[in-house]
């Protein structure tokens, strides 16, 4: 998928309106202007900003449960920034990198856009969110684990490796999943877990 067919997709599948789309904009010029000082993304990736990270993150717009939602290892902003942007959720952004959540305020402040940005470890939070969601942050048993302590239900962008990592959780947890295809990446899935419980 090139950058135009991604921009037509979110914009057709998404109703992602023409400010909301200046704003992404403008998300996309801070991230190539912070980019060589902090190493926000992987460098092959800027190029495709709105396949790789902006569609990347709005695809699971679908499987979010409730209005609270906690991205964890937040770092550049997907795919808590995306969700906040497009107005969808109460989104609150959390990273213990506080050059990146520098950047994420600055984001937040170009924008106007409502998110809360928090500079912490999640291990140091005690608030629980209606959904968890996160981007290459840890591993499944590990954001298994914060889904039972923080959230009703988690949404996890992983990649080829996921089957290996179920594996893994299901030593330790009992929970309900459902596995659907990245729209974005061909080795990529998306699993939503929810009713987690210790064995």
């Amino acid at each position: 998928m090139n950058e135009s067919e991604a921009k037509n997709v979110i914009c057709k599948e998404y109703n992602v309106s023409r400010e909301t789309l200046d704003k992404l904009e403008i998300y996309k010029s801070l991230l190539v202007k912070w980019q060589n000082a902090l190493n926000i993304v992987s460098r092959g990736t800027l190029e495709a900003f709105w396949s790789r990270h902006i569609l990347d993150s709005l695809q699971i717009i679908d499987r979010i449960h409730g209005k609270t939602v906690l991205d964890v290892g937040s770092g550049g902003g997907f795919p808590g920034m995306v969700l906040a942007i497009c107005g969808k959720f109460q989104v609150t952004c959390l990273d213990s990198d506080s050059k990146k959540m520098l950047f994420l305020e600055e984001v937040a402040r170009l924008t106007g856009t409502k998110v809360r940005i928090l500079t912490a470890r999640v291990e140091d939070i005690s608030e629980r969110f209606d959904t968890i969601c996160a981007r290459g942050f840890s591993s499944l048993q590990k954001l298994i684990l914060l889904v039972l302590k923080h959230a009703n239900c988690g949404v996890f962008l992983k990649g080829e490796k996921l089957d290996q990592e179920l594996s893994e959780a299901q030593k330790y947890y009992n929970f309900k999943y459902e596995i659907s295809d990245s729209k974005t990446d061909i080795t990529g899935k998306i699993i939503v877990v929810r009713d987690v419980v210790v064995k």
